[in-house]
């Protein structure tokens, strides 16, 4: 296991060294918005072609050359609704994280949550590591958006993220890759190494919660990713919050209501209000 993670490791270092400059490249189309619902005239991600119809269940989707899935959970009004991404850890599957840490009741307030199933071409499930072209969950992103767009014509000032383990570190690197798309993030047992970090191209408000410093797979240490997340993007002017729990690799059973609550009070490109105060109905391991 040792082995396999130091190659790994030595090859995604030279995977980023050699594609760093695409997030510079990528033409930056969603900044903006007045947050109320209302669409802009033209779609913020670019052009469609070949959209699925989004509705409650699986739904088939083909972004880079692939065949791929999602597990939609739609809420009652999904027209001009805010959209969480939800991603699943090593071994799960898309109804899994919508099941088992209840994402499926942001529905309820208001959000179209939307579940990726990996492509099964990735050894640790997400391609979160590569910032190219051909990453695999990058094109399923950029698909899916405008897609969501031109259906529903969401709130693309209000687009979210979140995830645990695989799906935590899949989070984390779009915390890094899609600041310009993301209002916030919430990555669970996710984190990055200090030699994979990259300033996101503007301040982003991420809620990281990790289980301390038994939080870990193998011998990865998601205790000190984390950490490392946090400080790296208050240094760099963005809106960290920690939530550090005593749970080791889990997620706290408060999740999908943390995530609920952070994400309801962030909007694409503005300062995080809770850098003033954590909200009294926020868990108590959670800090600025």
């Amino acid at each position: 296991m040792r082995a396999q993670i130091l190659f790994l490791s030595t090859l995604l270092c030279l995977q980023m060294a050699c594609s760093s400059s695409t997030t510079e490249q990528r033409e930056d189309k969603t900044t903006g918005g007045n947050g109320t619902g209302s669409p802009p005239a033209e779609n913020p991600y670019g052009d469609v072609n070949n959209c699925p119809t989004f509705a409650n269940g699986t739904v088939g989707i083909k972004a880079g050359g692939l065949d791929r899935t999602l597990e939609v959970e739609l809420p009652a009004n999904p027209n001009g609704a805010p959209v969480v991404f939800a991603w699943h850890w090593l071994g799960g599957n898309a109804t899994q994280i919508l099941d088992w840490m209840q994402m499926r009741s942001l529905a309820d307030d208001g959000f179209i949550v939307i579940a990726p199933e990996a492509s099964g071409t990735e050894i640790y499930e997400w391609d979160n590591y590569r910032v190219s072209d051909d990453n695999v969950d990058l094109q399923l992103l950029d698909k899916t958006l405008p897609c969501l767009f031109e259906q529903y014509a969401i709130d693309h000032t209000r687009v979210h993220t979140t995830g645990h383990s695989a799906g935590g570190l899949m989070t984390s690197f779009l915390t890094l890759q899609r600041a310009d798309v993301f209002a916030s993030t919430a990555p669970f047992s996710g984190g990055v190494d200090s030699w994979a970090y990259s300033a996101p191209s503007q301040p982003i408000s991420s809620l990281v919660t990790w289980g301390g410093p038994s939080d870990t797979y193998g011998v990865y240490s998601f205790h000190d990713a984390s950490l490392n997340l946090v400080s790296s993007l208050a240094d760099d002017g963005s809106y960290p919050i920690s939530c550090e729990h005593t749970l080791g690799h889990n997620w706290p059973p408060e999740a999908a209501d943390m995530a609920s609550q952070f994400f309801s009070a962030h909007q694409l490109g503005q300062p995080s209000d809770w850098m003033n105060g954590i909200p009294g109905t926020m868990p108590s391991f959670c800090s600025l």
